[in-house]
Parts: C-alpha cells; sequence; structure tokens
C-alpha cells in the first residue's frame, strides 16, 4: 500500500500483520466457538450435513469415474479426450470462482455492515484489504473446490496414479484458484469506480444470468446428441481428431493440466511439472500484489463512491396500483399491504425477479428435450417408455416445484429482516401472516408445475388417463410442498442473512429438501399403481373388490400425506414463531 492511499484512509495504529490478525480474529473465534459449542442439535445438524455432504461426493465421483471409463473405451482418442475434459474442470472452475468472487468482493468490501466500524478503527488500509480478501476468498473457493475434489480423485482412481498426484493436485489448485480471485477482486475495485456497488452487483448478477440462458440455449438448439447418429460419425469424427491440435500456453488451466498429467501416465510436455508448478505459484503471486496496489490507489475512493450510491425512492408504476386496487377488493387491508410489499420487494430486488429468465431458460429446454424425442423409434416397447418417462416427467416436476418452493417461499419468512418487529406490531396474527406468505407463493409455482406436466406429456403422447392423474397428483402435491417451505422456512428463520439466496443452504433447508424428496417420491408411487391398473385394465368396473379398495387406499393415503405437507409444517412454524417471540419478551423483561 503506497503511503497516500493510507494517509488518506487515516492514521494506523498497528502495522500491517496486527491489523490482518485482528480483523480475522472474530471469524476464526467464532468458528472455534461453533465446534467447542454447536448449541443444541448443532452436531445431529452437523453429522447430517456431513453425510449428506459425503452421499453427493459419493455420486459426483462415482458419475466421474463412469465417463471417464468411458473416455478411455476409446483405443486413440480416449487420452485425448481426459485430457481435453481435466482442462474444461479447471476453466469451469475458474469461471465459477471469478463470478462468485466478484459478487461476493462487492458485498464484502463495500456492503458489508460491519465497514463502518471497521473503517473507523485504528487498522491501516492495507490490513482491512488483506483480511477483506482472505475471506472472500474461502467464502467464494470452497464450493468449486469440493465439486473438483472427487472428480480428480476420480482420475487417479481410473489412471492408477500414485501417491504424488494426491499430494501435486491441491498444490495446482490452490495457485489456480487463488490468482483467479484476485483478479475478480481487482475487478470489482474498478466496477465499484465506474458504477455504485448496489447498482454494480445488480447489473453483475443481470449480465451472468442473461449470458447463461443464452449459452444454455444456444448449446441445446445445437443438439449435440446427433453425434451419436451413424450418420453424422464422419464430422464427429474429423471433431474429435481436432482435440490433438495444442492449446494455448498462456492459459493457466493448461498450466494445472500439464503440472497433473505426466503424473496420470501421460507424456512431459516442454517442462517439467515442477517448472509448471513455480510458474503457477509465481503468477498467483504476481496477481495478489498488482490487486493490493490497485486496491491501494481504487479502494478508498470506490468506498467513498459506494456510500453515495444509495437507492432513491420509487414511486408505484401504473401496474402495481392497478394490482393494489384489484387487490383491495379482495382482501382485508392489512392483508393487501403485506400482499403489496412482497410484490414491490420481488421486482425491485434484481436477484430474486431475474431467476425467472434463468426459469424460463430451463422450461424451455425442458420441454425442447421431450418435443425431439420419439418414443416409438426406439426398440423397447412404446408403452412401458411412454409411461415410465411420463412418471420420471412427473417426478422432475415435483423436484423442480420443491426447488421453485425452496427458494422463494422458505425465504418468504426470512426476508423480512430486521423489519419483522413492524409485523408483530400490524394489527395481523402470525397465523394470517403465514398463510398470506403462502398463497403469495403458491400461484407461481402450481402454474409453473402444472405447465411442465400438461406440456410434457403432450409432447410424449401419453395416455389421456396418465395425463389427468398427473395433472391431479401435481395440483394436490404442489400445495403441500409450499406448505411445507413456509412452515421449515418459519421454523428455521434466519432474520439477520445479508444474502437470501444462503438461507436455504443450513440446516432448514436441507430438511426440507429430504422431506419433500420423500413425500414425493411416496405420493407418485401411491398414485402410479392405480393409473396404470386403469390403463390396462380399461376401468375399474372389471377389477374385483379387494383391488378396487386397495387402488382406493393408496389413492387416499397420497392425499393424506398432501395434506400433511401441508397442514404439520404450518403448525409447526407458527409454534416457532410464537414462541421464539416469547423467549424474546422474557430476555428482555430480564434485560
Amino acid at each position: 500500500m503506497s503511503r497516500a492511499a493510507t494517509a488518506v484512509a487515516g492514521p494506523s495504529a498497528k502495522p500491517f500483520m496486527g491489523g490482518f490478525w485482528v480483523l480475522l480474529r472474530p471469524h476464526l473465534i467464532g468458528l472455534a466457538n461453533i465446534v467447542r459449542r454447536p448449541g443444541k442439535g448443532g452436531r445431529t445438524r452437523a453429522l447430517l450435513v456431513g453425510l449428506f455432504s459425503l452421499v453427493v461426493w459419493l455420486l459426483v465421483f462415482l458419475f466421474a469415474v463412469r465417463v471417464l471409463q468411458n473416455m478411455m473405451t476409446a483405443d486413440v482418442l480416449g487420452g485425448v479426450l481426459a485430457r481435453r475434459f481435466m482442462g474444461l474442470l479447471w476453466i469451469a472452475g475458474i469461471s465459477l470462482l471469478m463470478f462468485s468472487t466478484l459478487i461476493s468482493s462487492l458485498s464484502s468490501f463495500f456492503l458489508a455492515r460491519d465497514l463502518d466500524l471497521i473503517m473507523a478503527a485504528p487498522v491501516s488500509l492495507e490490513s482491512i484489504f488483506w483480511a477483506r480478501s482472505a475471506r472472500t476468498l474461502v467464502a467464494s473457493a470452497w464450493m468449486p473446490a469440493a465439486f473438483l475434489l472427487p472428480v480428480f480423485v476420480a482420475y487417479g482412481y481410473v489412471f492408477k496414479a500414485s501417491a504424488i498426484y494426491y499430494l501435486m493436485a491441491p498444490l495446482v489448485a490452490v495457485p489456480l484458484l487463488a490468482g483467479a480471485g484476485f483478479l475478480s477482486q481487482a475487478a470489482s475495485f474498478l466496477l465499484v469506480n465506474l458504477l455504485p456497488a448496489r447498482r454494480a452487483r445488480e447489473i453483475m448478477g443481470l449480465l451472468a444470468i442473461i449470458g447463461f440462458c443464452l449459452l444454455y440455449l444456444a448449446f441445446r438448439l445445437m443438439r449435440p446428441e446427433d453425434l451419436l447418429s451413424p450418420d453424422n460419425f464422419v464430422s464427429a469424427a474429423a471433431y474429435l481428431a481436432s482435440l490433438n491440435s495444442p492449446t494455448s500456453l498462456f492459459n493457466p488451466a493448461e498450466w494445472a493440466v500439464e503440472a497433473l498429467w505426466p503424473y496420470l501416465g501421460g507424456h512431459p510436455g516442454q517442462m517439467s511439472s515442477a517448472a509448471w508448478l513455480a510458474l503457477l505459484w509465481s503468477t498467483a503471486a504476481a496477481i495478489a500484489v498488482l490487486t493490493s496496489y490497485v486496491a491501494a490507489f481504487l479502494y478508498w475512493p470506490a468506498y467513498n463512491k459506494s456510500l453515495e450510491g444509495a437507492a432513491r425512492r420509487r414511486v408505484a408504476g401504473p401496474v402495481m396500483r392497478l394490482a393494489a386496487g384489484f387487490l383491495g377488493l379482495m382482501m382485508k387491508p392489512e392483508r393487501r399491504a403485506i400482499v403489496i410489499k412482497d410484490l414491490k420487494t420481488f421486482f425491485r430486488d434484481q436477484t430474486q425477479w431475474s431467476q425467472l429468465l434463468l426459469l424460463a431458460a430451463l422450461m424451455a429446454a425442458y420441454l425442447y428435450n421431450f418435443s425431439i424425442l420419439n418414443l416409438r423409434l426406439l426398440p423397447v416397447g412404446g408403452d412401458f417408455l411412454e409411461r415410465a418417462f411420463a412418471l420420471l416427467n412427473l417426478g422432475l416436476v415435483a423436484l423442480v416445484a420443491a426447488t421453485l418452493a425452496l427458494r422463494f417461499a422458505f425465504t418468504s419468512i426470512s426476508s423480512e429482516g430486521f423489519s419483522y418487529w413492524i409485523i408483530k406490531s400490524a394489527p395481523m396474527s402470525l397465523r394470517d401472516f403465514m398463510w398470506i406468505k403462502f398463497w403469495f407463493w403458491l400461484p407461481p409455482i402450481w402454474v409453473v408445475s402444472m405447465a411442465l406436466v400438461f406440456f410434457g406429456n403432450y409432447y410424449l403422447g401419453t395416455n389421456k388417463t396418465m395425463q389427468i392423474s398427473a395433472a391431479v397428483v401435481t395440483a394436490a402435491l404442489v400445495p403441500g410442498l409450499c406448505g411445507l417451505a413456509v412452515g421449515l422456512g418459519a421454523r428455521f428463520p434466519s432474520f439477520s442473512t445479508e444474502n437470501l439466496a444462503q438461507t436455504p443452504t443450513g440446516y432448514g433447508g436441507l430438511i426440507y429438501m429430504v422431506t419433500s424428496s420423500l413425500a414425493s417420491i411416496s405420493v407418485i408411487a401411491l398414485t402410479a399403481w392405480p393409473s396404470i391398473t386403469l390403463i390396462n385394465i380399461g376401468g375399474y368396473h372389471r377389477l374385483s373388490a379387494s383391488r378396487i379398495i386397495l387402488n382406493v387406499a393408496m389413492i387416499l393415503a397420497a392425499a393424506l400425506i398432501c395434506r400433511q405437507l401441508l397442514v404439520m409444517p404450518m403448525r409447526q412454524g407458527l409454534k416457532a414463531l410464537t414462541e421464539g417471540d416469547e423467549e424474546r419478551r422474557e430476555d428482555e423483561e430480564n434485560v
């Protein structure tokens, strides 16, 4: 850091290393306390999260092993494909980390709530930068590293690598990911000097989602399944042969591949693995130093500019006024106020409404896959595949509905934040408040689910009985999933979170996904047998009394599961909110 920048930032009472550890110490102590004193049920939660993570890692590992083994069946191109696949993995990890770090840097360096206190503390701007940078890199890098870990272990397993490979992989990953993270931090300082911090984060998030949607749709419309057609084998072989062409040596992902590939049995490149490793570490160190100089000149003016970027008050447009007038005819004033507030919050928060673009792209690709699927051309029985794909479509729609409910309905209670006390002081019961949240999110989730079920079965050419059965099951299951999300969101609220997207990643979100998955599977299994029986027999009048009773019992059991999904979590959530308010009231009286 330059002296000029330090002088602008204010006097420094502590040297760099002292201030650095002072700023990191509260977070380290907090992590240590969580490990030592996890609280009531903390160890059980940690055990469940650990088991869930191990299951996910195992599935990723098995999938990667299967893919690599299939690649290696190609005598000539197997090694080339595996090598290029490793390079693509590094590029994907770097890209994900750079975008994640850019968004996290905007929050950590400019929008965090504790910055006012830290900027007024007697520590140097250099210490603030390195402490925030370390936190941002760790918070952004753990997700790409966690998903890359089982894949690279799969490489070692398939290629029967020695122990040196497993030691080299983290030594290669650390400088590669760290360099990408520092570049994103430098970009965040430049971006905030051009735009306010809040506006920059909104624009970057929106552009990333739009870019992903366009790339995803473009890739899907290219119909990569045509590569499996014998008519296109010549062009596919020519494409695969082009993989032998050399790649750019200015690509750090290629350096990582060159450093690791000799330990997987491949031929060494122009330099030894140690030389490529030294190049990675020296480049990461140079990027870190350059980023610190960028921060020395740009961080303080960017931080001052972020304080001036307060959002202006917006006046409700004609659409919102029309919605308010329409809701005024249907609801009481206090309920209407909550609904209008949620509508404004949703459309003003770019991180929420922009996800509709991603949802639209996924829905388009999902339905496009069914539109080009011709089951009659397959050698297996068409009727069997038709019913199997109809049930698969129903299960995928249930998963989509559960995911939407987790992202929006589950976080609806926590979205109130510190303004929750306003809800408590309003002339409205907590029960009404929870049911307003439920009815606010149920219609859009229900419409999306019904559209996917209807058009999916339409493109599959499913039997009318299966179409009606799938529509009825979806119509009954979605309210249960939405009620489960609202109830568990009230049972495990997080009013102090800065990012609502992080709320579903906690213990409550894990319970929701497990419960919703088991309930969806149970409901689909209980209703599939009566539907298939009706199709095969041609009508229940041809069934015996015992089989009719069995089918009716299965349908009633599915209906009971849907009802309990809706009622029980809402009751438990209401009880948790009420008891939580009583505990807070007792604490205030004791104080």
